[in-house]
């Protein structure tokens, strides 16, 4: 009788958060995919177009060139991680100032995305920083408008996360390395192991997890880029992204479609965590 009630008492108590979740979570997920099968402008008549807004996003070249935009800072992602991953194994240990040392690497990540595009609007103009340090070094020919040219704006946008984000990520790296037993470090050195096979038969074993989160979280991350693309350049001279989009077609009266991009947005995003849940498993 105790454990009856017990879990009525659960199931009262469950009833609020579960109502709460099924409205302002799951309705609102139903309803944006039924709006994504319409041509809706936001009011008026609603028309159901079936699959038509997802045929236009991967047969529009427009649309397509949103995903390789989205490449560009998933590619940045991998110098970003392995600086982060070999400054995290140099400096693994204790010394004095480190605690200052990652208070200054995580500054960028910590700033806010207006501030960060102001920076670098300065830093990539015509007349700014990157193009006045090329001439001191006498490599005018490196000088380019690097906003301005369409092969160069994305990657040169994209280079922005190198900057910002290395330093999180050097703070996990670097957590997980100091759980790492100091003994394993200790016999590896009697059995006259290099730097190199401690670092590819301790180290990495050890934070491969963490390594791989980073990965996943670095795919979800590059689908739903927007502050600073949005900021710096408001998505024009080919830099919209699949969120940058959705704000457009949501300000243009194309809610249908923007509701097509947030579902792909959204089922991109659930496969990655899928994955992490995955291939990420607690020992």
């Amino acid at each position: 009788m105790k454990s009856k009630n017990r879990s009525v008492f659960i199931l009262l108590f469950l009833i609020l958060p579960m109502i709460h979740l099924v409205i302002f979570s799951y309705v609102p997920i139903i309803g944006n995919f039924v709006l994504s099968l319409t041509d809706w402008k936001g009011f008026g008549e609603i028309r159901f177009v079936g699959l038509r807004n997802y045929q236009r996003m991967f047969t529009n070249t427009e649309y397509i060139s949103m995903f390789k935009n989205c490449g560009w800072y998933f590619l940045v992602a991998i110098p970003q991680l392995v600086f982060a991953l070999l400054l995290a194994v140099v400096i693994n240990g204790k010394f004095r100032g480190l605690n200052v040392f990652k208070g200054i690497l995580i500054i960028p990540y910590l700033l806010n995305g207006v501030i960060i595009s102001t920076i670098f609007i300065i830093f990539f103009n015509n007349a700014g920083s990157l193009n006045t340090i090329l001439e001191w070094l006498h490599l005018d020919g490196l000088k380019h408008q690097w906003l301005q040219d369409l092969s160069l704006v994305n990657p040169s946008i994209a280079s922005i996360s190198i900057w910002r984000y290395y330093g999180m990520n050097f703070i996990m790296f670097f957590g997980a390395l100091q759980s790492i037993p100091t003994e394993l470090y200790e016999a590896a050195t009697l059995d006259g192991c290099t730097k190199w096979q401690e670092i590819r038969y301790i180290s990495i074993p050890f934070i491969k997890k963490v390594l791989f989160i980073n990965i996943l979280l670095s795919i979800s991350g590059s689908i739903q880029v927007f502050e600073i693309p949005y900021i710096m350049m408001n998505g024009s001279n080919g830099t919209g992204t699949p969120v940058i989009m959705i704000q457009q077609s949501m300000s243009t009266n194309r809610v249908g479609f923007a509701a097509a991009l947030s579902v792909m947005v959204f089922v991109i995003v659930m496969i990655v965590v899928g994955l992490q849940r995955i291939l990420v498993k607690e020992d």
